[in-house]
């Protein structure tokens, strides 16, 4: 077995955590559809760092406006 890769600090965590929980905001309350578009496609970008990290998230996608869902 290898060892593990670099982890991130704790102040890069939580970094990441806020970015995450700023993005959800705009991507649930936006009012500009392109911004709401683009918020969650860096969602899942810094869902996938926070998901190599081993940390418990969420994205509340039923949240969302359903003329936003695809």
């Amino acid at each position: 077995m290898s060892e593990a890769g670099p982890r991130l600090t704790p102040d890069e965590e939580q970094r990441l955590l806020r970015c995450y929980a700023d993005l959800k905001q705009l991507a649930a309350h936006c009012q500009v559809p392109s911004v709401r578009a683009a918020a969650r496609a860096a969602l899942a970008q810094v869902h996938a760092a926070l998901n190599g990290q081993g940390l418990a998230y969420e994205l509340y996608s039923a949240d969302w406006p359903e003329e936003d869902k695809l």
